[in-house]
């Protein structure tokens, strides 16, 4: 496989970052995962808005290497004779001379990808896990960089726990958002899920879901949501690129999982439509 380096297409095992590139000396990066399917982009305009509005939240440089974006991410698709597949592009500050914040610098791009592994079998489990446990980035606007040191610290006590994800639950006891995926719940026809004002990040599958929910006519509530309520909920799931709509359960909940179904079912339609609207 070739990887796109800041201007150079390597193989893999011969990619390399710079050792003083601040996106590996301080995280001090942004990263976008795109869905490919049958070599068609899913929805990369709102990954490149994502992006930008990172960028601007970080005082990032560059946000006209942007643009740039489709076009190699179309070569790396066609280098790669990519079908199906999840391809991540990551924007780091690049190399600086002195303090970052005090010196210009040339944003880095790379560019790599990894297959689609979907879950046979659903639902999974999540467990609730208390945020301040956890060194969690969060403020709002939520921006997707490269500090997930208190996701991934997460990630793994809830598969030590037998748990597929983790989902976080902040000081005052609301739900926000799982290590690397946002989380949906249903009751009474109402597809509900955790308010932006939380720092939860807008995935961008996210707000696939939620337009197909109203073609669906059920109702769309961004919201708060109480750790205590969660078990009076009809149904219950995750969603991300990788994983699109995935039910999910704890100890003590039950659901026939018939919104989630649909959904889940509407959304891959979606991917290999290759339409980029909903409607």
């Amino acid at each position: 496989m070739l990887i796109y380096a800041n201007g150079s297409w390597v193989e893999a095992q011969k990619a390399v970052v710079p050792f003083n590139d601040q996106g590996f000396l301080y995280g001090d990066s942004l990263f976008e995962t795109i869905r490919v399917n049958h070599g068609r982009a899913f929805r990369l305009e709102k990954h490149m808005d994502r992006m930008h509005s990172g960028m601007e939240t970080i005082h990032m440089a560059g946000t006209n290497l942007l643009a740039e974006i489709p076009g190699i991410l179309q070569t790396y698709i066609s280098k790669n004779d990519l079908d199906n597949a999840l391809t991540r592009i990551i924007i780091t500050r690049g190399i600086t001379e002195g303090s970052p914040w005090r010196s210009e610098s040339n944003p880095a791009l790379y560019m790599t990808s990894r297959p689609i592994n979907e879950p046979d079998q659903w639902p999974v489990k999540v467990v609730f896990l208390e945020e301040k446990n956890y060194p969690i980035l969060r403020f709002h606007p939520a921006i997707k960089s490269g500090n997930y040191l208190g996701n991934m610290l997460a990630k793994k006590d809830a598969e030590d726990a037998g748990a597929f994800e983790p989902v976080f639950v902040n000081r005052d006891g609301y739900v926000t958002e799982c290590a690397i995926r946002n989380v949906f719940f249903i009751k009474d026809n109402i597809l509900l899920t955790p308010s932006l004002e939380l720092g939860v990040l807008p995935g961008v599958i996210r707000d696939t879901i939620m337009e197909l929910a109203e073609r669906r006519h059920l109702k769309v509530r961004e919201t708060l949501i109480i750790k205590d309520d969660v078990q009076d909920m009809d149904e219950a799931f995750i969603s991300s690129t990788g994983v699109g709509v995935l039910p999910v359960t704890w100890a003590g909940f039950q659901s026939n999982y018939h919104h989630s179904q649909i959904l889940r079912e509407d959304l891959h339609k979606l991917f290999e439509s290759g339409d980029m609207n909903v409607t």
